[in-house]
């Protein structure tokens, strides 16, 4: 009898990629099934994430509810990295396993089976990131492909270059060999990720290069970045975006904060000066380009002189998605020594005024497309509407009332769709064409389409 094995993922884009990495591996293997980690199931994998203190109270919660549901417990990710003490003291774990072992997920399952409980599997893997590939992702419409993993800065409230190795990249043969592969399996977008996208390869000009190499790729019809760092973005790099037609100009660029002192503190590397620069670049080469960022309050030594630089860049930059993150102390981290602790009741009313800021300022770069024609791959049904859901190139959330539909639209497909209403954090579109059918040949989104001021 097969074993049934399911996992729960915490954190981000790279480390739900790892997943779809290990369920790959494991479908691929006789002996086990994979199921949904609410059904029953022998053996819990749980992929942790430990960024913030609240990412790792919700990896000990999965860890202790997986000892609950199944008979066996397996717990990866970066919780274990400087944590495995705190979990082999949870009841119920049988077995831990690091960021760089989760290509040897085979090997530890069968291991596993023949060793008592509470082993703890040696560090023996790789960080050849050239061995990590998928060929779907269980849990999105939207293919997400790690191209690039671990850190270099060393940010002072950070801990992820502890925990997920040194900067390495992914080869551009692979990238688009998996890129590729994705796409015929049914993939119109592929969504590139990594832990530092801007250290993806030796140079600064070889992000550009495997852009326009992912360009070529007829099997997928758009090509989009997750969150890169300021320096990511370079002439390079946007030139590609402007002389290809299936790069998305959407650009989530971490800022953390708008204050040069607060961001010196941080070691972060630039000054909200030359974060500006790359974003008025953005703006001159890609009109229709839209922008996301992240952004901490609280961190130690912040003022309310601090707080309104950071206010003003929001306006000054127009996000139209922003998350915001109250600071709190990392264990090894050198800002979890600095003084001038900010009072828990300030960052409560910080974020709650940046975030009411945030969401204005989004809704009305959103209401600059207004009338506009944009293109949107259909990806679910609705949760604000009875209708679909999709996203423009430009992340815009787009929405269509069933009512406006003419005929049933498939996930995977792409319509052009006029913008006609913008609500709080989502917009309605109402459909002109569907522009694509099912085969993956006819999924290229089209030089046509972005000569007629398509988004």
């Amino acid at each position: 009898m097969k074993k049934r094995v399911a996992f729960y993922t915490l954190g981000c884009k790279a480390n739900q990629y790892d997943t779809e990495v290990m369920k790959e591996k494991i479908r691929e293997e006789d002996g086990f099934e994979l199921v949904a980690f609410e059904e029953d199931h022998d053996v819990s994998i749980i992929n942790t994430c430990s960024v913030t203190n609240g990412a790792d109270r919700k990896s000990r919660k999965y860890i202790r509810r997986a000892a609950r549901k199944s008979k066996f417990v397996l717990v990866t990710g970066c919780y274990v990295t400087l944590n495995s003490d705190t979990i082999t003291e949870i009841s119920g774990v049988d077995g831990l396993f690091s960021n760089s072992q989760k290509t040897e997920i085979i090997d530890i399952l069968k291991l596993a089976e023949s060793n008592n409980s509470g082993t703890f599997f040696p560090d023996q893997g790789s960080w050849d990131i050239d061995r990590q590939a998928i060929s779907r992702d269980s849990n999105h419409t939207r293919a997400f492909l790690k191209i690039q993993d671990g850190c270099s800065n060393r940010c002072s409230f950070c801990k992820v270059h502890f925990l997920r190795g040194p900067a390495r990249s992914k080869s551009p043969a692979r990238v688009v060999k998996e890129t590729r592969n994705l796409g015929e399996h049914g993939f119109t977008e592929v969504v590139l990720t990594g832990i530092n996208m801007a250290e993806y390869g030796e140079n600064d000009e070889e992000l550009a290069r495997l852009i326009r190499k992912l360009a070529e790729v007829e099997e997928i019809s758009r090509i989009r970045l997750s969150s890169i760092n300021p320096e990511g973005i370079t002439e390079e790099l946007l030139e590609a975006f402007e002389e290809t037609d299936n790069t998305c100009p959407y650009f989530h660029i971490p800022l953390q904060s708008g204050s040069n002192r607060i961001l010196d503190r941080m070691n972060r590397g630039y000054t909200r000066e030359y974060y500006l620069d790359r974003v008025n670049l953005i703006k001159q080469k890609l009109p229709n380009g839209t922008f996301g960022t992240d952004l901490m309050v609280g961190f130690p030594g912040e003022r309310d002189s601090d707080f309104e630089k950071t206010l003003s860049m929001v306006k000054k930059v127009g996000f139209i998605n922003t998350h915001v993150f109250r600071y709190s102390p990392r264990e090894v981290t050198p800002a979890s020594g600095f003084d001038g602790r900010v009072d828990s009741n300030v960052k409560k009313h910080r974020s709650e005024e940046l975030r009411a800021l945030a969401a204005s300022v989004g809704q009305e770069q959103r209401e600059k497309f207004l009338g506009r024609t944009l293109e949107m791959i259909v990806e679910e049904k609705s949760d604000r509407i009875h209708g679909r859901r999709g996203y423009s190139k430009n992340y815009l959330d787009l929405h269509l009332p069933e009512n406006s539909l003419a005929k049933k639209i498939e996930g995977g497909e792409t319509v052009t769709v006029k913008l006609i209403d913008v609500e709080d954090d989502y917009c309605v579109g109402k459909p002109h064409d569907r522009l694509k059918g099912e085969n993956s040949a006819s999924k290229r989104t089209t030089r046509e389409g972005k000569e007629n001021n398509t988004v």
